[in-house]
């Protein structure tokens, strides 16, 4: 398998920046994020595995722990090393789980609202996957199977996706991006979404419940950010995070816990300052 074909390329010089992407979202909803972080390195993003050419089904045994694997093969093959790891969300959490797995592949990492709830919260998901519950009762995931997946042209997805809340407080190219890699033709001459709900109901079924353990064995300079308004990594989830490794950098910025989309450049800014302390040691 080929990793070459599977990279989104930001553009810039530098150190490599990896961007891994939340649940349900394309690299390219990111793209004005990734350009404003330039200065700082040269943007990336490998594809996860919803959104592969080959269509792979989801299945048993493919975890977050999977994708953590993804990206350390990745890595190897395409003989990246001192990487800076950027995370949002569950892209979060496999980047960090993979900076602890294999320290010399990073140079530091930023985690953006990663999905680091509070324990019990994620024991009672551990509960419902194993009853079966998950994708019935699980908010996220429940959802997600209710998502509309197909639209007779991309001019009238356009205009339902504009229309929903969602989206509602996303930077305009963020909105531009999603179309454009969240969007595919269909075999019956319509459009659908490339990121199939299957592939999100999974995800969302299988958040783990034990990532917390891996907060403390991070061994790279890190920084989180989280937005102000976010349900996801709250101020407990930072006071916790805290604790484990007390040299991180938190930072919060405006916006829900899709930050990166809605405020792309206040995000950058802050990443950027971190940045030039950690690489430059001003």
């Amino acid at each position: 398998m080929s990793w070459v074909g599977r990279v989104r390329d930001f553009g810039g010089e530098g150190p490599l920046m990896h961007l891994a992407v939340a649940n349900g979202f394309p690299p390219a909803c990111y793209r004005p994020l990734m350009e404003a972080l330039t200065p700082a390195g040269h943007g990336v993003s490998i594809l996860p595995r919803p959104l592969w050419p080959d269509g792979e089904q989801p299945r048993r045994g493919i975890t977050w722990y999977t994708l953590a694997e993804d990206l350390i093969q990745a890595f190897d093959a395409l003989g990246w090393r001192g990487v800076i790891g950027i995370g949002h969300s569950m892209g979060g959490v496999i980047t960090m789980v993979a900076a602890a797995r294999r320290p010399d592949l990073f140079r530091a990492i930023v985690l953006m609202d990663p999905v680091l709830m509070d324990p019990k919260v994620l024991f009672l998901f551990r509960i419902l996957r194993a009853l079966g519950l998950g994708p019935r009762l699980h908010p996220l995931a429940r959802r997600a199977r209710r998502r509309r997946r197909v639209w007779p042209s991309r001019e009238a997805a356009a205009a339902h996706l504009r229309s929903r809340p969602l989206f509602a407080a996303w930077h305009p190219a963020a909105f531009t991006g999603y179309l454009e890699e969240g969007l595919r033709p269909s075999r019956d001459g319509q459009v659908e979404l490339s990121y199939p709900p299957e592939w999100e109901v999974h995800i969302f079924v299988s958040v783990p419940h034990d990532a917390w353990r891996f907060v403390p064995r991070i061994p790279v300079p890190t920084m989180v950010v989280r937005g102000a308004m976010t349900d996801t990594f709250t101020a407990d989830s930072e006071a916790r995070f805290r604790r484990l490794k007390p040299d991180t950098r938190f930072v919060v910025v405006p916006g829900s816990h899709l930050f990166p989309m809605e405020r792309p450049g206040e995000t950058a800014d802050a990443i950027r300052a971190w940045l030039i302390e950690v690489l430059h040691g001003a």
